[in-house]
């Protein structure tokens, strides 16, 4: 058998250390991984907050402000700034010829699919307040303060109704809708309702 020349042993004998130093390095650099993995795992367990609970006890809401002037709730349109408030059904001030009317067959905005009727006088007199109804389009938004809670509705539908002292609302019932009716503008005969569908609460 040929003696290995003095080159071949070097190469070996660097290949072997390199092989060496590889395995160690990986044992020590896998090491640290996991040493780095069980810190993240242990951080978060010592974040989780392991206070009991009693699931039964109810949250208890804050009562909200009342509102001013005695309002049950307070409509606005931004677009043709208007910001008025109404009364409840059973309050005397609750009348067309003062305010803007909680019309007697409404809901409440917070009953479920309910419909919050809201009529008011146009033209040019101090209680028209739905003089500028008239400026709305489809898409457009009417908000209700109420209870310490915001409602936003979104206008799906405007018509016309001969003015007889009867209006026939035309919704989806299951949705909750916001409904305002006034008299046409230019036209003494005729009233508008517009129906605006619940889009969120605040």
């Amino acid at each position: 058998m040929s003696k290995l020349s003095n080159k071949t042993i070097v190469i070996i004998s660097f290949t072997l250390i390199l092989i060496g130093l590889l395995l160690i390095s990986s044992d020590y650099l896998k090491s640290k991984k996991e040493k780095a993995y069980e810190k993240v795992r242990i951080s978060l367990m010592t974040d989780v907050d392991n206070t009991p609970k009693n699931i039964d006890e109810p949250v208890e809401e804050p009562e909200p402000e009342p509102l001013p002037n005695g309002y049950l709730g307070i409509l606005e349109i931004e677009k043709i700034n208007l910001a008025q408030g109404f009364y409840d059904k059973d309050n005397p001030d609750n009348n067309v010829s003062k305010n803007v009317t909680f019309l007697e067959p409404s809901n409440y905005p917070d009953e479920k699919n309910g419909n919050t009727i809201l009529v008011a006088h146009s033209g040019t007199s101090n209680i028209a307040y739905f003089k500028h109804l008239y400026q709305l389009g489809i898409g457009d938004t009417a908000k209700i303060t109420y209870k310490g809670k915001t409602y936003t509705y979104k206008i799906n539908n405007i018509y016309n109704e001969e003015k007889d002292g009867d209006v026939t609302i035309y919704r989806d019932t299951n949705k909750n809708t916001l409904t305002m009716i006034t008299c046409t503008k230019n036209d003494d005969t005729k009233q508008t309702i517009y129906i605006a569908y619940l889009e969120n609460i605040e």
